[in-house]
């Protein structure tokens, strides 16, 4: 039975606004999961990745006329769900009996009302793999019994069903790779210039779920439990990105990379032990990292370590849960520049208090610290974030136009959904790039970059932010 996944069209300015010259484009580990657990199950599937190669919704359609599956998996971020549900209707106008199958963070968050649209059958929710090959084999064997599959939404009746929510996958070695066979070719991947040195570039997680509780973050897919796979399990990965598909460089894209610090340190070791000679980065809690794991981070190949400071002013900072304190940002970015690391910072700005006083504080709180790269983000209040849900009940949540939910920076034509007391449309429309050039166009750091500069994939790199950061795009 032919099976196809499909990450719907979005383009550079719609998912990255006026950032779009530096956006990432990379696949969706996701999709290449749920392939890969279906593959193994003797399933014909198809991945049609629709950013890096530019696809069309017509090219798309065209595309699945031909391969002609009978069930079309999509998956939807709240950014990209008005897209999937475009691109539904289309399919639903063009193959007849085919089954379309909705996923993702978006259809986990809501359920109910992402199932509204009536080009959608069946929904998943959460963790995908096992619920969309148990409804595989029920369509292969025409016995479709959906109440008994954990985790989908359909429609039975006129009404919307949702069955008992399936539980976190603890043994994530059970799950094989990603097939990454399945999507374009690396080529025509790339990551924001800030986050990579070399090409071809692959992306992978090594565990599931934050422990941290943070009120802007979306956690309702993997949720607060982590999981990590073995120390083994991900080398083996590592080995096959190298070998197989001659991958130069790795972003560990787990939320905290070094939750279990134990494990961090034993997979560096492993690493240097194995001599894979692969430079890397990740993302990290500033609590979880002390100096003796930077400095073997350091010497295992990581080049950059991201962390979320989020704020600068110490009020804002205790209200969005995130579990730390400025001095706990300040020591964790000093210890890895101590290290040798190249420290890329994220800030979040628009927060439920916030103003112009609080914002300048994020901004020199950036600016006195050793920070390589800065990226100040709108808060946007995605469904399944606890600040969604406040401002819901509130009544200060503008509207639910997913379309103009945009994070990195506030489209011109883009309607705001949240806009803080004390601050006014236009200030929170303009802030983002106004702090990104107050805190990247300053001579001092200009030199500390230019110092860093190894290659000419260094100095397009460079150029090619500094166009995006300085509105020549």
């Amino acid at each position: 039975m032919k099976i196809c996944l499909i990450d719907p069209p979005l383009s550079r300015p719609e998912y990255a606004g006026k950032f779009k010259r530096i956006a990432n484009v990379l696949p969706s580990l996701g999709l290449g999961y749920i392939a890969a657990v279906l593959e193994r199950e003797g399933f014909d599937i198809s991945i049609i990745d629709s950013r890096p190669l530019n696809t069309q919704e017509e090219e798309l359609v065209g595309m699945l006329k031909e391969a002609n599956p009978q069930i079309i998996g999509i998956t939807a971020t709240t950014l990209s769900y008005p897209n999937a549900c475009s691109v539904a209707k289309k399919i639903k106008d063009a193959l007849s009996g085919v089954f379309l199958v909705l996923g993702g963070p978006h259809m986990t968050a809501i359920p109910e009302e992402a199932m509204q649209n009536s080009n959608f059958d069946i929904g998943i929710i959460g963790e995908g793999e096992y619920a969309f090959l148990e409804l595989a084999k029920q369509i292969q064997e025409n016995s479709l019994q959906l109440e008994k599959i954990e985790g989908v939404a359909y429609k039975e009746n006129g009404r919307i069903k949702i069955t008992q929510r399936a539980g976190y996958i603890d043994n994530l070695d059970k799950l094989p790779p990603p097939a990454r066979h399945l999507y374009p070719d690396l080529k025509y991947y790339k990551p924001v210039a800030a986050s990579y040195r070399k090409l071809p570039f692959a992306h992978m997680m090594t565990s599931r779920g934050c422990p941290f509780g943070c009120t802007f973050c979306d956690r309702k897919v993997f949720g607060n439990k982590f999981r990590a796979r073995s120390v083994q399990n991900v080398l083996e990965e590592i080995e096959e990105l190298k070998f197989k598909y001659g991958v130069k460089e790795i972003k560990f894209f787990d939320d905290t990379f070094t939750v279990n610090k134990e494990r961090a340190m034993a997979i560096c070791q492993q690493i240097i032990k194995k001599k894979l000679d692969i430079i890397w980065s990740c993302l990290s809690h500033v609590r979880c990292v002390n100096e003796e794991l930077l400095r073997l981070m350091k010497q295992a190949g990581c080049w950059q370590i991201g962390f979320g400071l989020e704020s600068g002013d110490p009020a804002i900072l205790a209200s969005m849960k995130k579990g730390m304190t400025i001095e706990d940002s300040s020591r964790a970015v000093k210890q890895a520049k101590k290290a040798g690391l190249n420290v890329r910072a994220f800030f979040v700005i628009g927060m439920p208090g916030d103003t112009l006083d609080s914002i300048n504080r994020s901004l020199e709180f950036a600016k006195s610290l050793p920070i390589d790269i800065a990226n100040f983000y709108n808060v946007t209040l995605y469904p399944g974030n606890e600040l969604f849900d406040i401002a819901s009940k509130e009544g200060t949540l503008l509207h639910r136009k997913w379309s103009q939910f945009c994070q990195l920076n506030i489209p011109d034509s883009a309607d705001i959904a949240y806009i803080p007391k004390g601050m006014t449309e236009e200030q929170l429309r303009s802030i983002s790039s106004v702090i990104h050039k107050r805190f990247y166009l300053r001579p001092k750091y200009i030199f500390q970059q230019i110092k860093q500069i190894r290659s000419l994939n260094d100095i397009k790199r460079y150029f090619d932010g500094f166009l995006a950061i300085a509105g020549g795009i």
